[in-house]
C-alpha cells in the first residue's frame, strides 16, 4: 500500500518549479544587490526567549524544540526579527546606515490545516535611516521587484501604524485586549469595535474615532483631508505628517496612481511603529509583499536604531506568476547516451567531455532494442527535450526522424579522430 507522509502546510517542490523558484531568487537578489543591499544569513533556529517578553509572534504559533543542553529553541519564526538581533550584535553605532537582503525560510505553527506553516520570503531592512525618504525608497524597491516578473497594474495599500496607536494611548486596554481589538479594526468590523469598546469601557469619543478610523480608505487625497481632520494630539498629527510625506514622494517617482490609503492598519506585526504598507497584483487576494517601519525593534537588542524594509512571498509569487502565465516553460536540454556494454567506458569519455563543455549529459546501458526505451522516455517531462544517441561496437548513432544516424560530433565533441586515409577510427574520443 502506497503511503503518504505529505504533512499539512509543507509543500514538495519538483524540479520543474525550483526551475521557477530559483529564477524568481536570482532575480531579486541582484535587483537588491544593486540597489546597495549586501546578502545575509541568519540561523534555522532562534532562542525562544526572543519571543518571551515580545507578541510580536503569538507563542502558540512557535514550532518549540529542547536542545540537548536543555536551552528551549524555535524554529525562526519571523526574518525581521532575526536579521535586526544580528545587525545589533555586529554593529554598534546607531547611526550607521546598513542595508542588508535575505532569502529564508520562517516556520509558524498555525492551527488551520491549509495555511502554509514554512513561508519562504526573500527581503530586505534598510537600518539606521527614520525618513519619509527612506520609506518611499523601500516601497519604491518592492515594486521595482515585482515588475522584474512584468506584473502589471500593482497595487500599493498604505497606512501608518502610529495612527491607531495614537487613539489606543487614551484607553487602558492591556496587551491581549489591543490584539483582539486589532482583529477587529483588521476586518473593518464597525460594530462589533463599538461593542467592544463599551464592554471595555473605552471613551465614546475615542470608540467613534476608531470606528471611523477603520472605515477611511480610498484615493489618498480625499483619505489625507479626513486624516487631517481627525487628528487630535501631537502622535496623532505627527503620523498623518509622515503619511502625507511619503505619498508625496511617492507620487514624485511616478506611483501616485497605484496607491490607495487605508487608515484601518495594524501592527500585523506588533514591532511596526510608522508606515505599513502590502503590495498587491491584479485579481489576487493576498500580498504578493508586506512591510513597513519599525524603529523600535532594534532597541529590543542593545542598539536604538530606526529600520524600515519589506518581505517577498516568493512561493505566493511563484503561484501569481503561474496562475497569471507569467512563468516561462521549463525547458533544459539534456543528451542521453545509450551504450552497448562493451562501450561502457566509451560512453563515460564522452560524456564527461560534453559535461565540461556544460552539457547537462546521462548514460544508461542498452538492455535490448533503444528504440522503444527512448519513445517511452519522450513522452515524460524529464526527457521531453532530450536528444538521444547511441553507442555501438564505437560508433555514434543520433536518433532522428524516427532513425538513428551516424554523427561525427556532439556539440563540437569530436568523436573520432582524424585519419589519413580517411577513415574512422571508431574506439578513441579525441
Amino acid at each position: 500500500m502506497l503511503k503518504s507522509y505529505t504533512i499539512d502546510g509543507f509543500e514538495n517542490i519538483q524540479y520543474q518549479g525550483y526551475h521557477a523558484l530559483l529564477d524568481i531568487e536570482q532575480r531579486l537578489g541582484e535587483c537588491f544587490k544593486r540597489h546597495g543591499y549586501r546578502r545575509v544569513t541568519t540561523p534555522t533556529f532562534e532562542a525562544y526567549d526572543i519571543y518571551m517578553d515580545d507578541d510580536a509572534v503569538p507563542r502558540d504559533d512557535l514550532f518549540k524544540l529542547v536542545s540537548r543542553k536543555g536551552k528551549v529553541l524555535a524554529l525562526k519564526p519571523d526574518a525581521t526579527l532575526s536579521v535586526a538581533r544580528m545587525a545589533a550584535i555586529n554593529h554598534h553605532d546607531p547611526g550607521e546606515i546598513i542595508k542588508f537582503y535575505y532569502l529564508t525560510n520562517i516556520y509558524r505553527h498555525f492551527s488551520e490545516p491549509d495555511v502554509k506553516k514554512e513561508i519562504t520570503q526573500m527581503g530586505v531592512e534598510y537600518f539606521g535611516d527614520n525618513s519619509p525618504e527612506c520609506d518611499a525608497q523601500i516601497i519604491r524597491l518592492a515594486l521595482k521587484s515585482l515588475e522584474l516578473f512584468h506584473i502589471e497594474k500593482l497595487q500599493i495599500d498604505l497606512g501608518n501604524v502610529g495612527l491607531i496607536d495614537a487613539l489606543l494611548t487614551k484607553t487602558d486596554l492591556d496587551a491581549d485586549a489591543r490584539k483582539a481589538l486589532g482583529k477587529l479594526i483588521d476586518k473593518k468590523n464597525v460594530d462589533d469595535i463599538l461593542d467592544f469598546a463599551k464592554t471595555h469601557g473605552i471613551d465614546e469619543a475615542v470608540a467613534d474615532k476608531l470606528a471611523r478610523v477603520t472605515t477611511i480608505y480610498g484615493k489618498p487625497e480625499a483619505v489625507l483631508e479626513k486624516t487631517e481632520a481627525l487628528c487630535e494630539n501631537t502622535a496623532m498629527r505627527r503620523a498623518a505628517a509622515h503619511l502625507k510625506a511619503v505619498y508625496r514622494l511617492l507620487c514624485a517617482f511616478g506611483l501616485g496612481d497605484a496607491v490607495t490609503i487605508d487608515l484601518g492598519f495594524t501592527r500585523t506585526m506588533n514591532y511596526y511603529t510608522d508606515t505599513v504598507f502590502k503590495v498587491y497584483g491584479a485579481h489576487w487576494g493576498a500580498p504578493l509583499i508586506e512591510g513597513g517601519r519599525y524603529d523600535a525593534l532594534s532597541a529590543k537588542f542593545g542598539i536604538d536604531r530606526p529600520a524600515c524594509g519589506f518581505a517577498v512571498d516568493v512561493l505566493g509569487l511563484m503561484d501569481y506568476l503561474e496562475q497569471n502565465d507569467l512563468i516561462l516553460p521549463f525547458s533544459e536540454a539534456r543528451t542521453v547516451l545509450f551504450y552497448a556494454p562493451d562501450d561502457i567506458k566509451r560512453a563515460a569519455d564522452i560524456a564527461d567531455s560534453l559535461r565540461e563543455r556544460g552539457v547537462i549529459t546521462e548514460t544508461f546501458p542498452l538492455k535490448g532494442a533503444p528504440e522503444p526505451v527512448i519513445a517511452r522516455m519522450g513522452h515524460t517531462g524529464s526527457y521531453k527535450n532530450a536528444r538521444f544517441y547511441c553507442i555501438r561496437q564505437g560508433e555514434v548513432l543520433k536518433w532522428q526522424q524516427n532513425r538513428f544516424d551516424r554523427v561525427d560530433d556532439i556539440d563540437g565533441v569530436r568523436l573520432y579522430p582524424a585519419d589519413p586515409a580517411g577513415s574512422p577510427v571508431p574506439h578513441r574520443l579525441v
